[in-house]
């Protein structure tokens, strides 16, 4: 009987490991196919102007007076709005383990698009601004100017984001558009959070 459980034992010990090792710590934070959303399981939004600006103004759900963060969306120019074509809110997941919602909001037209990732921190949200981060990282691994992530059809284009929290790395596959494809295949970008580009203001 004894000898059984201590068998037993061995075994879970030296399988634990493997379990550990499978436990999924890996978020995509940029998917292909999300659709941004103005609201969220935790979020509310609308839209409010200051001054020239139009920002996208983000709230905790059930608390509408406190504000989370907000996203410049747009701008007047001579009474003639110009602003982002589809916008809000393409992932809210606990992606650092503290049992906070993280958010990624992603924004773009026929021109241009960004990718924020706003991330709990001493009672507030910081902005990391993904495709910024990127092409910092790009130069320093390539040591050449990085191309625009951000221009729509551009010679490059983000293919894929993934935040691994065990390791703290943020991984981003960034693939050349045919034009470019016999220059370069893929770039792979690691990066940790001690490089991350905040958002401007």
């Amino acid at each position: 009987m004894i000898l059984t459980i201590i068998r037993t034992i061995c075994i879970f010990f030296a399988i634990s490991p493997l379990c550990l090792a499978q436990t999924p710590s890996r978020t995509k934070l940029y998917p292909g196919d999300a659709k941004p959303r103005k609201n969220t399981g935790s979020l509310v939004s609308s839209e409010q102007r200051v001054g020239d600006v139009l920002y996208q103004v983000f709230y905790l759900r059930g608390q509408k007076a406190r504000e989370a963060f907000r996203v410049d969306i747009g701008s007047y120019d001579k009474g003639q709005l110009v602003s982002d074509w589809n916008y809000g809110i393409i992932l809210e997941r606990d992606t650092t383990g503290d049992g906070v919602p993280s958010y990624v909001w992603y924004g773009g037209d026929d021109t241009g698009q960004r990718l924020l990732w706003f991330l709990p921190k001493d009672g507030h949200y910081e902005c990391i601004d993904i495709f910024k981060s990127a092409e910092s990282a790009w130069k320093r691994k390539l040591g050449r100017a990085a191309p625009d992530l951000g221009e729509v059809f551009g010679d490059y284009m983000v293919d894929d984001v993934t935040w691994d929290r065990l390791t703290r790395l943020l991984t981003v596959s960034v693939n050349a558009n045919e034009v470019e494809q016999k220059k370069t295949q893929t770039v792979k970008l690691t990066m940790a959070p001690s490089v991350f580009m905040n958002c401007k203001r």
